[in-house]
């Protein structure tokens, strides 16, 4: 919802006479809860894990890099480290460039709501500090957790002709605003950042761990395989966790919409972990087969061979064409369903900004699915999730077909398969789960509480 429309719902809200009669704008029920506090605290360690284990594993590969000067082992951990280290800096840029974009956009969608423009040139500094060091999504949790506080400090609850009513002061409306559209932005920059760096360093680093006998020695190994597997299990948590949060964030953004209970974050975070999990290890394992050179004619039927050349498509150059197809399909798919999330003020469509939208989902969409539309979704996701169960089966069955080498074990084989399968069942049930009995809409309706705010009057003082 645009948010100038959000400040007309509170005017034409707030003045009524009588109590409830017409539904609140979305940050009337905007409140700091100690759950909300334990989730921002947790998507703050979230990310400082995440930076913490990106620059181990850099630093590892650069130290087995330089151990390993002038072999092919050493050439190797140089290509894997500089790839590292792109996925990790290259987002991060975006991301933080986003973010500052979005600080100074605010003016223009809140007005006179927006206090961020009367900030000290101290504060101003601070975050402008922070984006340069590539903390900006940092400096949003942050803000978020200030907000939510000073708005709760500004709310009171009284008793109006026998019910409960929560008032705030004008300036604890104003924190309210601030607060839901910090949140929903720290929100979306938490999803982005998942999706441009720790989704390709998952897969990279799983297709890392089954290749690494071959480019480490073994008194590194060991070190660079914790350290990756840690990676590993932070981006899985931090990329599951950015997804939960977004949909909640967005159910607060939605007129009569209720927030998610604790039990349904954690079915929720059960579904998305383990339909990525399954998801990352069936693309990591097809893109880590490793061909033998030698043209035995049996192998031509899943990579081109060249002569004098060798494989020239080779199965990482399979997989980013089959994961191309795939992401041109969700835009298209996307684009399909008319999302109008780039509207402008007066609801007409943006088509270029809805267009890098429909781009952006189309990715996140390459890995997991998320609800775009309010509207019906059990079509949309029986669909979803027929082609990516048939995708991760076809991804896993030929790897079982053609690995070599040091994972001949039928145990480790028939292990991997087996993991990939159970996992994309076990993140069905959860799924099913979350609908049939945790979703908002299946609760039990209570009585609601009547809100009503004081007359607005805009601060002109500096925080």
């Amino acid at each position: 919802m645009p948010l100038r429309t959000v400040i007309k719902l509170t005017y034409s809200w707030s003045s009524l006479d009588k109590i409830g009669s017409l539904e609140p704008p979305p940050h009337a029920q905007v409140s700091m809860s100690m759950f909300g506090v334990v989730g921002v605290i947790v998507s703050i360690i979230t990310f400082l894990l995440d930076i913490e284990s990106d620059a181990m594993l850099a630093y590892l590969l650069w130290r087995q890099a330089e151990d390993n000067h002038g072999t092919s082992s050493g050439d190797d951990a140089y290509g894997w480290f500089v790839i590292t280290v792109v996925i990790i800096i290259l987002p991060m840029v975006i991301l933080n460039i986003l973010s500052f974009v979005w600080y100074w956009q605010n003016r223009q969608c809140l007005g006179d709501y927006c206090i961020l423009h009367k900030m000290t040139i101290p504060q101003k500094c601070f975050r402008g500090v922070m984006h340069l060091l590539l903390l900006g999504p940092l400096m949003r949790y942050v803000d978020t957790l200030f907000y939510g506080l000073r708005a709760k400090r500004a709310t009171r609850h009284v008793l109006i002709n026998g019910q409960p009513v929560i008032r705030r002061t004008p300036l604890g409306e104003v924190y309210a605003v601030l607060q839901m559209v910090i949140a929903r932005d720290a929100a979306m920059l938490d999803m982005l950042h998942s999706f441009l760096q720790d989704c390709p360093q998952l897969v990279f680093q799983v297709f890392l761990l089954y290749r690494s006998p071959a480019i480490m020695d073994f008194k590194m190994d060991s070190l660079t395989v914790a350290a990756q597997a840690w990676k590993v299990s932070v981006a899985l948590f931090a990329m599951s966790w950015s997804l939960v949060t977004y949909q909640d964030e967005l159910r607060k953004n939605e007129r009569g919409k209720q927030s998610l209970g604790m039990m349904a974050v954690v079915v929720c975070l059960l579904w998305r972990v383990f339909m990525l999990g399954s998801r990352v290890l069936a693309i990591a394992s097809f893109a880590a087969i490793q061909i033998p050179h030698v043209d035995d004619g049996i192998h031509r039927r899943w990579a081109y061979y060249s002569e004098g050349e060798g494989y020239v498509i080779t199965y990482p150059v399979i997989t980013a064409i089959v994961l191309s197809a795939h992401w041109i399909l969700m835009i298209i798919w996307i684009h399909a369903q008319k999302t109008n999330f780039c509207a402008a003020e007066d609801g007409s469509r943006k088509p270029v900004r809805e267009l890098l939208y429909n781009v952006i989902m189309g990715w996140v969409h390459c890995f997991c699915y998320i609800n775009l539309k309010d509207s019906p979704t059990r079509l949309r996701m029986t669909f979803f999730y027929i082609i990516i169960g048939l995708q991760n089966t076809v991804f896993i069955s030929v790897w079982y077909v053609e690995v070599f080498d040091d994972y001949e074990a039928l145990w480790f084989k028939v292990t991997i398969v087996f993991l990939v399968e159970l996992l994309f069942v076990l993140g069905l049930c959860a799924l099913i789960g979350y609908y049939a009995f945790l979703h908002p809409e299946c609760r039990n309706q209570r009585p609601r509480t009547q809100y009503q705010t004081e007359p607005i009057n805009f601060p002109t003082t500096t925080l």
